[in-house]
C-alpha cells in the first residue's frame, strides 16, 4: 500500500483572521466533487474488495459493499470470517434511531458441525442472559460507532455534515508535503468526535482524515483439536475467540459444541482478558486517505481509501462499481431486533 505523507505545520498565527476560510473551502471541494450534481444524490452503494494487512504481515482479501440512503440510513457489508469457499458476513449501519448489527451465516457452512457466534460477555451470549438494560447500552454504541464510521466515509465523498451524525467545521491552517499544499479543516461532533480534513490546495478534492483514539483491541486463542503442524489450527477444526468491534467463537467440526457452563467459563475468561487489554491501550493516530477519484454520474467519487494506525498501512478498500441514487430495496436497511 502506498500511502501520502501529509506534515502538519499549522499554527496559531496560521489560524488568525481565516475564520471565514473554512466555508469557501467547504465549498470550493464540493464545487470540484460534483457541485449541483453533489447536492442531487440521495442514494448511493458501492461494491469492492479490502485487503487487510495483520500485525505479522500477512494481507488477505475479502469482498465489501456499501449502502447509503442519505440523510439517515447506512449499512456496510464486510467479511468477518473466511471458511474456505464460504464466508461469513456482518452488517453494521443505522437506520434511523434503529441499529443495524447482523450476522449472516451461510448454509451448511460446518458440514454437520456446529457454529457459534456471539459478540461480548453482557449481550446475550450463549449462556447469558441479556437485559433491556445491557442491551441499550449495547446498540447506543454500535449506533455510535456506525455514525463515526459514517461520518468519515461521507467526509471523503461529500464533505457535508448529515442529520445522522452532525458535525461542525472550522478552519484549522495549512499542511505541506513534497507535492504540495492541503487546507486543513477541523471537524468536530457528537460523543467526543474529532477528525482533520485535510483538502488539496490545488485540486479542492479531499486528501485524508485524521483522528486520534485507542488502538484495536485484538485478542485471540486457538485450541489445537487435532490442529495442523506445531500446535496450528486451521479454522473449523478448533475454536477461535477473537476481539475488535466484537467477539467470536466458533466451534467448528473437529469437536462437540461446548455445553452452557463452558460457555460461561469461556466468556467469563474472554471478558476478564479483554478488560486488561484494554488497560494497557494507548492513543494513536488514525488515517483514511481518499483517492483514484473517478467520476459517476457527474459525481466525483473516491474508489480507493487507505487506512493507517499509527503510521501503519493497515487495510486498502478499492471499489469496483459505484451507484449514483439507484433504487435501494429497503431490507437493505432492517433494523436488529
Amino acid at each position: 500500500m502506498n500511502v501520502l505523507v501529509v506534515t502538519l505545520v499549522a499554527g496559531p498565527a496560521l489560524v488568525l483572521g481565516q475564520a471565514g476560510d473554512v466555508n469557501k473551502v467547504l465549498a470550493d471541494m464540493r464545487a470540484a466533487l460534483g457541485g449541483d450534481k453533489l447536492a442531487a444524490v440521495k442514494t448511493l452503494t458501492a461494491v469492492g474488495r479490502t485487503q487487510r494487512t495483520s500485525a505479522n504481515g500477512t494481507a488477505s482479501e475479502a469482498d465489501m459493499e456499501l449502502a447509503m440512503e442519505l440523510p439517515d440510513k447506512y449499512v456496510a457489508r464486510t467479511v468477518l470470517a473466511n471458511m474456505g469457499s464460504m464466508s461469513i458476513y456482518r452488517n453494521a449501519g443505522f437506520n434511523g434511531n434503529g441499529v443495524i448489527n447482523e450476522t449472516e451465516m451461510p448454509p451448511n457452512l460446518t458440514g454437520g458441525g456446529g457454529m457459534i457466534m456471539v459478540r461480548a460477555a453482557g449481550s446475550g451470549a450463549p449462556g447469558q442472559t441479556q437485559s433491556p438494560e445491557q442491551k441499550a447500552a449495547l446498540d447506543a454504541r454500535l449506533m455510535m460507532v456506525a455514525k463515526k464510521d459514517f461520518a468519515r466515509m461521507t467526509l471523503g465523498m461529500f464533505g457535508s455534515s448529515f442529520e445522522a451524525f452532525p458535525v461542525e467545521f472550522s478552519y484549522a491552517g495549512q499542511a505541506e508535503s513534497p507535492d504540495g499544499k492541503a487546507h486543513v479543516i477541523a471537524v468536530t461532533g457528537a460523543d467526543s468526535f474529532a477528525a482533520k480534513l485535510f483538502v488539496d490546495a490545488q485540486t479542492n478534492l479531499p486528501l485524508m482524515l485524521t483522528w486520534s483514539d485507542q488502538e484495536p483491541l485484538v485478542m485471540s486463542q486457538t485450541s489445537n483439536r487435532g490442529g495442523g503442524p506445531g500446535g496450528a489450527t486451521p479454522i473449523g477444526a478448533g475454536h477461535t475467540v477473537q476481539m475488535g468491534g466484537g467477539t467470536s467463537f466458533t466451534q467448528g467440526s473437529g469437536g462437540t459444541p461446548p455445553t452452557e457452563e463452558e460457555m460461561k467459563k469461556l466468556m467469563a475468561d474472554v471478558d476478564a482478558r479483554r478488560k486488561e487489554a484494554e488497560a494497557a491501550l494507548k492513543v494513536v493516530e488514525y488515517r483514511i486517505y481518499y483517492s483514484n477519484f473517478k467520476a459517476v454520474n457527474g459525481v466525483k467519487l473516491p474508489h480507493t481509501l487507505q487506512r493507517s494506525i499509527d503510521g501503519t498501512p493497515t487495510e486498502e478498500t478499492t471499489f469496483d462499481q459505484i451507484k449514483i441514487n439507484p433504487k435501494i430495496d429497503k431490507q437493505k436497511f432492517a433494523v436488529s431486533k
